[in-house]
C-alpha cells in the first residue's frame, strides 16, 4: 500500500482522542461490512491493517478468513488478539471473536501500548486477569498512570465491552456504530495530516 502498513504508523505513538474515533469508525465500518456479507476475517491486528492511497485504512491478509458465523474448529489468529474463548474449544462466534481482536487494536491506537500481552489461560496473564477478574478500576488506573494521562470514561466503557470475557455479553456491532465515544471525531483532512506526517518521519 502506498502509505505504509498500520503496525509502522503506530509506532510512532498513540493517537490523538478525536483522530483515534474516527479510525476507530472506519474499522468498525470495515468490520459491519464482512460481517454482513457472512465473512469473519479471523486474524485483525495492526500488521494487517493498511493506508490505502487515499488515507483510508483497509483490512488486509484474509488468509484466516471464514465465510460463516460459527464453527466447530477453532480458527487461526494472533496471541494477544485472539478472544479468550478460542482457548476453550468450543463452538465459536467468530464474529465476536473479531469484535474481541479489533478491541485490542483500539487500544493500541489510543493508548500507544497493548491491555495485555496473552489471555491465555496457561500465561497468568496480570493484565488479562484483571479485566477477566473485572478489576476494571485498578486496570485503568495502571494504564493512566503509565500515561500519565486520563481518558475519557466512553473509551474505556467502549474497551471493557469490546474486551468482554464473556462472547454473549460482547457488545455487537450495531451497538458499536452507536457507541458515543465514537462521536465528534476528527474530519478525513485532520487524519491525513497526522498520517502524512508519520509517515515523513
Amino acid at each position: 500500500m502506498p502509505h505504509d502498513t498500520f503496525l509502522r504508523i503506530l509506532k510512532k505513538g498513540p493517537f490523538h482522542i478525536s483522530l483515534a474515533k474516527t479510525i476507530a469508525c472506519h474499522l468498525i465500518n470495515i468490520l459491519a461490512t464482512l460481517h454482513n456479507h457472512s465473512v469473519a476475517h479471523c486474524d485483525i491486528k495492526p500488521e494487517n491493517i493498511l493506508i490505502a492511497a487515499d488515507y483510508k485504512v483497509k483490512l488486509c491478509d484474509f488468509g484466516f478468513a471464514r465465510i460463516t458465523q460459527q464453527v466447530q474448529r477453532p480458527p487461526g489468529g494472533t496471541p494477544g488478539y485472539t478472544a479468550p474463548e478460542i482457548y476453550k474449544g468450543n463452538n465459536l462466534d467468530l464474529f465476536k471473536c473479531d469484535i474481541f481482536a479489533l478491541g485490542v487494536v483500539i487500544f493500541i491506537v489510543v493508548m500507544g501500548f497493548p491491555p495485555f500481552q496473552s489471555n491465555d489461560p496457561a500465561m497468568r496473564d496480570q493484565w488479562w486477569n484483571m479485566i477477566l477478574n473485572q478489576q476494571y478500576d485498578v486496570f485503568w488506573k495502571k494504564c493512566e498512570q503509565y500515561r500519565q494521562q486520563k481518558y475519557p470514561i466512553e473509551f474505556k466503557e467502549m474497551i471493557m465491552q469490546m474486551l468482554e470475557p464473556d462472547p454473549d455479553k460482547r457488545i455487537s456491532i450495531p451497538q458499536l456504530i452507536q457507541h458515543s465515544f465514537l462521536q465528534n471525531g476528527a474530519s478525513l483532512e485532520l487524519i491525513v495530516q497526522e498520517i502524512q506526517k508519520r509517515t515523513r518521519k
